[in-house]
């Protein structure tokens, strides 16, 4: 029996057939017996459902959860995150690889912090292949807590994030407007509600390729004036909940 607390992996995953064996070796490697990873499936056509059902057919640690409608990677994660039973919920993309020790290290952190509702740790940058390209996302997102800071440069990212259970209702279920990635939501509210830590122990590889589609905000691209009017939307947002 593993002795951390039951811990769920919220997996969430479309068209993902490229990365995914990869991804979850990785989970599988770092979570015990007990503990439990719900795949959130958002009407993928490719190979993916046969890899997830290969591993389930396995491993009784698989819930897996196939959308009949495409719901987007906001809908999809709040799915996945409202269907996970254990005491910490540790969000992963489809695409990355954890390194070992990324949940010990983690729940340490929430032992030893019990009013820190939100953990994020670095990770490496790489390209499609895990080759690095930079050694730390949070040197390159210049990440840290706090809701001025990721309003102007947004350095929260999802792969790298686990929060409490007890988070949940502040979390769910996403608002219909949220102007913003989960990720994104999910930081500010913890660093409105709860209590964010950003640790600087790097336990992953966050892979970046023509398919990510993780952080940000909307009118990231729209020139200074729009990203301006962006932040003042998200700032007007952020004040209503």
């Amino acid at each position: 029996m593993n002795s951390h607390p039951r811990v769920s992996v919220a997996l969430i995953t479309h068209n993902s057939e490229k990365y995914l064996s990869a991804q979850i070796d990785s989970i599988l490697s770092n979570i015990g017996p007990d503990d439990e990873i719900v795949v959130s499936d958002d009407c993928s056509t490719d190979k993916t459902a046969l890899i997830l059902k290969q591993y389930a057919s396995k491993d009784p640690r698989f819930h897996l959860y196939f959308s009949s409608e495409h719901l987007g990677a906001n809908k999809n994660a709040e799915k996945a995150f409202s269907l996970c039973a254990g005491e910490f919920i540790f969000h992963s993309d489809d695409d990355n690889v954890w390194k070992p020790g990324k949940v010990e290290t983690v729940l340490a952190v929430f032992k030893a912090n019990p009013k820190v509702t939100l953990v994020m740790h670095d990770a490496t940058i790489t390209d499609s292949d895990l080759k690095p390209v930079a050694p730390s996302f949070f040197a390159w997102r210049k990440s840290k807590p706090g809701v001025f800071h990721n309003i102007v440069r947004t350095s929260y990212g999802g792969s790298m994030m686990a929060f409490r259970s007890s988070f949940k209702p502040f979390v769910l279920p996403f608002p219909p407007e949220m102007p913003f990635f989960f990720d994104c939501w999910l930081g500010f509210m913890s660093d409105k509600h709860g209590k964010s830590l950003f640790i600087k122990d790097n336990l992953s590889f966050w892979r970046r390729h023509e398919g990510t589609a993780s952080g940000g905000f909307n009118g990231a691209s729209k020139g200074k004036k729009g990203r301006i009017r962006s932040r003042i939307g998200i700032a007007s947002f952020l004040r209503k909940h």
